[in-house]
């Protein structure tokens, strides 16, 4: 099943009329499987729609100055506008017989991950006589992954793995040889690890000691940002890459670890995230299993009620978990959030994605992320699930 098949298939699952796509110099990252697929990579530089109706052949409104340019769109019917007038027309006309379509609109902007159009076109269309409703569901089936696509996380998930065996093996004797070690250190055995394995990554990997533990998204440089490990420190590792292949979703973990023995206010914490996070794979699991697709926002409810019945609600600082993307470690698909957005979207058969719970303090945090494949079948994980904390040396 190709991009356009998949996403009508969607539509008629849905019982939305079409997906009108609309793109202004490539605002429109949710689509753009679709748009590449059709058009290609050059979209020009004026308001370009493309109608996708339920059944049928898809419609690509273009600017008479770069219909030259659009012209070699493949399986789709273009029409030409010009002033806003003509652009209203070639809208009403294109829509016609649609009375519910999907955008990417989120009601009250409760998900700005899929309400990237702005108001005004939505205001536009509407004024056409048509229902506007969110293409989130719409334009997930862009982002599910076939087989190469999974064995290609997979692959990367071995190295990411690797990388963190490395970082703590490194630590560890570090730390038995009485030799000063810091973040920045760690953060480059990591990358070695990358580089050898032929690996990519859209930003360098977090090593946070202490106190920068308690902060989610502590990324070391030289200088203050730089801690050395001390006795009795938090570590937390998180780490991420992919494959060079165009299109390979990253695998994405994180590692808790701690210098010398820990006490039991870091043990505690350390127990209630692993139980929050391993509420939230069972919580996916029991929903295939009941034969349904659990929303990102559930899964998210579930990993925070765990934390807040521990005591840990406020220390619970971000949601539980993010989509795997392949063009940035964090995709475009639904993510386990009900906390810092509303994500309702299905946690549908060929989606990856992380769960990652985590605690933070001001002395030191605790993070434990792993990474989820659904398939027909219920969650998959596809990483090691850390089950106790990794004490150096």
């Amino acid at each position: 099943m190709n991009e356009l098949q998949a996403v009508q298939a969607e539509l008629a699952r849905a019982g939305i009329d079409g997906w009108l796509i609309y793109d202004f110099r490539g605002s429109n990252a949710v689509a753009r499987p679709l748009l590449r697929a059709l058009l290609g990579e050059r979209l020009g530089s004026r308001r370009v729609f493309l109608a996708v109706p339920r059944e049928g052949t898809p419609v690509l409104l273009a600017h008479a100055i770069e219909a030259g340019t659009l012209s070699g769109a493949r399986a789709v019917e273009t029409r030409v506008y010009s002033s806003t007038e003509s652009l209203d027309a070639e809208l009403r006309r294109a829509l016609a017989g649609m009375g519910r379509v999907a955008m990417e609109y989120s009601p009250q902007g409760d998900n700005p991950y899929v309400g990237t159009v702005d108001a005004g076109t939505v205001e536009r269309v509407r004024a056409l006589g048509v229902e506007v409703v969110s293409s989130g569901e719409v334009a997930q089936v862009l982002q599910l992954w076939d087989e190469e696509r999974l064995e290609q996380h997979l692959r990367a998930a071995e190295v990411v793995l690797r990388a963190k065996d490395a970082a703590f093996g490194f630590m560890g004797e570090a730390l038995a040889l009485g030799r000063a070690v810091r973040e920045t250190e760690v953060q480059r055995v990591i990358l070695d690890v990358f580089e050898q394995e032929g690996c990519v990554w859209d930003h360098a990997p977090n090593v946070s000691f202490g106190a920068h533990a308690g902060d989610p998204h502590h990324s070391p440089a030289p200088g203050e940002r730089d801690a050395e490990l001390r006795e009795g420190d938090v570590v937390l590792v998180d780490l991420w890459c992919r494959l060079p292949d165009e299109g390979a979703p990253y695998a994405d973990v994180t590692w808790t670890g701690h210098a010398g023995a820990p006490g039991e206010r870091v043990r505690r914490a350390f127990d209630a995230v692993r139980e929050a996070r391993d509420a939230a794979f069972r919580c996916v699991a029991d929903a295939y299993a009941e034969g349904r697709w659990p929303t990102g926002a559930e899964v998210d409810r579930v990993a925070r009620g765990v934390l807040e019945a521990a005591g840990y609600g406020e220390a619970f600082t971000h949601r539980t978990g993010h989509s795997l993307g392949s063009e940035t470690v964090h995709g475009l698909a639904a993510h386990l959030d009900a906390f810092e957005t509303r994500d309702e979207r299905l946690l549908r058969p060929g989606l990856g994605f992380t769960i990652e719970p985590g605690v933070y303090f001001p002395d030191f945090g605790v993070r434990l992320e792993m990474n989820v494949y659904v398939d027909e079948g219920g969650p998959r994980a596809t990483t090691d699930m850390q089950a106790e904390l990794e004490v150096l040396p």
